[in-house]
């Protein structure tokens, strides 16, 4: 029998990836620029493992769609023009028979670590980030995937997301709610040559865009290109990014790391109304 990632994290079954420290240098520049690029973050093994794991679980059916909006907000939707590419998330996980679970646990355990220790620098200050509340996704661009110029965060409740029932669905009385601190992408392709396009394109901290074609052009300041391996991290609720179109199918590792808060939800679902009403 094939072991869970419930299983394999409990009782240790996973490949040896030792944790690789961020440079000083490096927490330095994500705090000054609100994004850097940390390469070979990942041995060569260990993103061949996940690159293969990733095709191994779009192959087993087990990737949907892409959105764009927000879940809490009920505003996802399918919007190829703005956003072609597929995906899986790791919570819940794929099943057990598609890919190579020892290869997803060692990715778990190396983000936790990552986790660690952006939240132990003092140089960027970030809040408490919540260790169960780590977004980690698989993401396959198609030839001709994109994603249009984008903030990770919602623009309304200051990026906040209710996890639970909103107030016209019978409210909630702790009301947990999330917002994205630091997203993160894990570049799995090796050797990705530059005319295959789907660089990750940066703009400067706090610009927004108006979402003209223009402005997916101008203004940038740097062009990433998805090289297997190369760790990029992103303040979510300040830098926009878009994802230019690919020439070649590849594969990469997105996830945030989130904040959690409390904030009971009034009770305003009619149904409740009424029921209280005629007590």
């Amino acid at each position: 029998m094939r072991p869970s990632v419930l299983h394999a994290l409990l009782f240790g079954v996973c490949l040896s990836w030792p944790a690789f420290n961020l440079q000083q240098s490096q927490l330095q520049h994500l705090n000054d620029n609100r994004f850097v690029i940390v390469h070979n973050w990942l041995t060569m093994a260990q993103t061949d493992s996940l690159q293969k794991d990733a095709v191994a679980v779009d192959t087993h059916g087990s990737t949907f769609a892409s959105c764009v909006g927000s879940r809490s907000a009920r505003t996802t939707r399918l919007e190829l023009r703005v956003r072609n590419s597929r995906q899986c998330s790791f919570y819940p996980p794929p099943p057990n028979a598609a890919g190579l679970v020892e290869t997803r646990v060692g990715l778990i355990n190396a983000v936790n670590e990552l986790r660690k220790q952006l939240q132990a620098s003092v140089t960027i200050g970030l809040p408490h980030l919540e260790p169960f509340q780590t977004e980690l996704c698989y993401l396959l661009y198609p030839i001709g995937g994109h994603y249009m110029r984008h903030l990770d965060i919602p623009t309304t409740n200051c990026g906040w997301e209710l996890n639970g029932r909103g107030a016209s669905d019978g409210g909630s009385f702790t009301g947990g709610q999330t917002r994205r601190v630091v997203s993160f992408i894990l570049y799995l392709n090796r050797e990705w040559d530059k005319t295959d396009g789907g660089e990750l394109r940066i703009f400067p901290a706090g610009e927004r865009g108006d979402g003209s074609v223009h402005s997916q052009q101008a203004g940038h300041i740097h062009d990433i290109l998805p090289e297997g391996g190369t760790l990029v991290l992103i303040m979510s609720g300040e830098v926009e990014h878009l994802v230019r179109e690919t020439r070649a199918a590849r594969q990469c590792v997105v996830g945030w790391f989130r904040e959690y808060r409390e904030r009971s939800v009034p009770d305003l679902d009619a149904m409740s109304l009424c029921s209280r009403t005629t007590i």
